[in-house]
């Protein structure tokens, strides 16, 4: 092992053994090293700097071409065009940071994020440092399908799965605690409010009683808990949480290692930006860590995050516009919303619906004989209607990306494709 991963190895462990005990193969191995990104960050204030390698007039400003810089005059050329930090930028850092702050004072405890490439790129990096060849995730058993791609296929771990909702269609929070219970030695866990696909967010009193469960998981072993909270704040009835659970786990227990993963792409509508955020509920010191880890891993893979994006952020967080600009597009997603709970009102033989109160998604069941994909084929062959399928028997509707006018003749469409089966 490489010396300096050796010498953050050492202090984490100093810190908080657990978590340098709970690291991956690689997670032990990963480092920022001090190569040109570092160097050229000690240089950035010399009179002659001859260290990165981005094309300048020789004085730190940018030499954009001229359709690129005419596009983007009114932005800072800086900010626009040269590379960002390794971390990502500290006013983007920070801005997001303080934006959750606002809404849960309790992350004031927590350091600043390490900026990704987009949200699944956080929660691979943080897989990638704890998760490893053979380990185990416990998941509910309706989850998006690219976990699958990070922890079965890169990571080469497998899945201990629970059913979603219990007998009465509520978050199963006793079958969560049975399948950790189930695990031995270091368990590792996702969860995902509001949940893709199935569109639920737990009440304030379920969301307690998951964290509870999880603190007494982590009695006397280590828990990593990855909260995948891409649809954070899209939540459309007043008896679902908008909170995060992360917000519950911080300073919990010294055995348990809250990860959370959020970003830009559906809390501020920025689906092209690809700019997402990774935070260590943990001391801040070992958090520190941690993100020097990770910046070894984002320069082995993306190299740096992308700049543009985060300053246009920055911007948009900074604007006295911001709430009032989300809570327009929440209100817009709310009248969707309800307009899919209409059409779906009405009983019909052809599928069950799971209780949906947030996020993007509703999800049905389809009665037994009715093969989810062959129906979805025939949807987009017979009706020019586009769904998902999820598994066998589930069809996933995406009510963020359809007019609310086009909510009920989707049903509609579902409906007859059903029937004649």
């Amino acid at each position: 092992m490489h010396p300096e991963a050796q010498e953050r190895n050492a202090r984490l462990k100093a810190i908080n053994p657990v978590i340098a005990e709970s690291l991956s193969p690689l997670g032990q191995r990963s480092f920022f090293p001090k190569g040109i990104p570092y160097q050229a960050g000690q240089s950035k204030n010399c009179r002659i700097n001859a260290t990165i390698g981005q094309i300048t007039d020789g004085a730190g400003n940018p030499l954009p071409l001229a359709p690129m810089a005419e596009k983007l005059a009114s932005l800072n050329p800086k900010d626009a065009f040269l590379y960002s930090p390794i971390q990502g930028r500290e006013p983007a850092r920070k801005a997001w940071h303080a934006k959750l702050v606002k809404e849960d004072a309790r992350m004031d405890a927590v350091g600043l994020p390490v900026v990704s490439a987009g949200i699944c790129h956080a929660l691979t990096m943080a897989a990638e440092l704890f998760f490893g060849k053979g380990d185990t995730l416990v998941l509910a058993d309706l989850y998006w399908d690219n976990y699958e791609q990070i922890f079965n296929i890169r990571l080469e771990g497998d899945f201990k799965r629970y059913p979603f909702y219990d007998a009465q269609m509520r978050y199963n929070v006793q079958g969560l605690k049975e399948t950790l219970a189930s695990v031995p030695g270091k368990v590792q866990v996702l969860l995902n409010f509001p949940s893709n696909p199935s569109g639920y967010s737990p009440t304030p009193a379920e969301m307690k009683a998951i964290a509870d469960v999880l603190v007494d998981a982590a009695k006397d072993r280590p828990v990593v808990v990855y909260c995948d909270d891409a649809y954070h704040g899209l939540v459309f009835d007043p008896a679902a949480t908008s909170k995060s659970l992360f917000f519950e786990l911080i300073n919990r227990s010294p055995n348990l290692i809250p990860l959370k993963c959020d970003g830009v792409t559906k809390e501020l509508s920025f689906f092209g930006g690809r700019v997402g955020f990774l935070h260590f509920g943990v001391a801040k010191e070992a958090s520190d860590i941690l993100v020097d880890k990770c910046m070894g891993l984002i320069r082995s893979g993306v190299g740096s995050p992308v700049g543009i994006s985060q300053y246009l952020m920055e911007i948009e967080l900074a604007d006295a516009r911001h709430e009032a600009e989300f809570e327009a597009m929440r209100q817009v997603l709310q009248g969707r919303y309800e307009a899919l709970r209409k059409a779906l009102d009405r009983p019909v033989p052809h599928w069950k619906v799971f209780p949906f109160n947030a996020g993007c998604f509703c999800l049905l069941e389809l009665r037994a004989g009715l093969d989810a994909d062959a129906i979805r084929q025939e949807l987009i062959a017979d009706e020019s209607v586009g769904v998902v399928s999820h598994g066998d028997r589930y069809i996933r509707l995406a009510f963020c990306s359809m007019k609310e006018e086009s909510i009920q003749p989707l049903v509609d469409a579902l409906e007859r494709v059903c029937a004649k089966h």
